[in-house]
Order: C-alpha cells, then structure tokens, then sequence
C-alpha cells in the first residue's frame, strides 16, 4: 500500500462487483466485503477521500443510475488486480455482465475523462485480461473500446433495451 504518482498511473481496469444484474448495491456494501476478505487501507492516507471506507479496493464505482463514486483517491494505490496495483487504477461496475445504459454512458464518460486527467494512461483493459482466472467484468473490453465505447447490446439490461421496431405490418398474408 502507498501512494501512486497519478503521472505514473499507465493502466484503467475495468471490474464488475458480481453483484445480481440491476440490483442497487454501494462502495459501503463493497467496502463491507473487502473488509471480509482483510483487504485494508491506510489510514494516513485515505484523508477526505472516502475516509468512512476502511477496506475498499477500488478507486470508483458506477452505480446502476451511472452515478460514479469515489472509493479511493487515484493517488492512493489500490487492492483490485494482484500484481496490478502499482501504477494503475481501478473502476468497478455493480453488476456482472449486464449494465443499465445510464452505467455504459458514464463509463465511456469516464474512461475520455480520466484519459484527459491522467497524461500516461494508455491502457484500458478488463480484470480479465490480467487474471485469466476471472470473468470480471462480464465483457470483453476491447471490443468495447475498438466500437467506440458504445454499450454492448448483449451486455444492456433488458429493461433498457429499446422495444423492437413495429411497423404495423402484421405480415399475414390476405385470405
């Protein structure tokens, strides 16, 4: 655990929580279960950012309204990908595999913001491509990227997805 130079920060990894897809869950819900596996954080330098979170190991969450929140300072060095701490930063989807449309807009937004605040940021990847191990975060993330960071439609909640077009033919041939 320390602090990171954000100049040094080359690498966003995107995770999902593995929570049920559309349920409302929060960073304290999160913070909750990464105390449960002894994650910690220092207290000298969490400071205001967060201060109430004592175990979170990412840097932000996107809740299912889109809405990001802040789990960490990007200065302070997460816990989220073994062997990928130091000089990267992580944000977490609520969900598994399948986000709100609200969820997908905001992520694009972030990833062209932080893009924009962190010079070196180069590297966009999924939990999945350095953890071969896991599934996290439910999408492949380079296609993501290489589609211009549109949601994916097989990723949408159904509740989201747009009705099929109708165009009032009923397509039953006249008798």
């Amino acid at each position: 655990m320390g602090l990171q130079n954000t100049n040094e920060i080359d690498t966003l990894i995107i995770h999902c929580a593995a929570t049920p897809n559309g349920k409302h869950f929060t960073v304290e819900d999160i913070d909750r279960w990464h105390g449960e596996r002894n994650f910690k954080r220092d207290k000298k330098l969490v400071g205001d950012y967060a201060a109430h979170l004592k175990h979170i190991g990412y840097h932000l969450v996107n809740y299912i309204n889109g809405e990001i929140y802040v789990g960490r300072s990007l200065r302070e060095t997460g816990a989220h990908a073994k062997g990928h701490n130091k000089n990267s930063i992580a944000l977490c989807l609520i969900g598994t595999d399948k986000f709100s449309i609200e969820q997908w807009d905001s992520l694009s937004y972030q990833v062209q913001y932080l893009k924009q605040e962190l010079p070196n940021l180069k590297n966009i990847i999924g939990h999945n491509e350095v953890n071969s191990h896991k599934t996290c975060p439910g999408f492949d993330v380079q296609a993501w990227l290489a589609g211009g960071m549109v949601a994916l439609t097989s990723h949408v909640l159904a509740d989201d997805l747009p009705e099929p077009f109708d165009d009032g033919d009923d397509d039953e041939e006249n008798e």
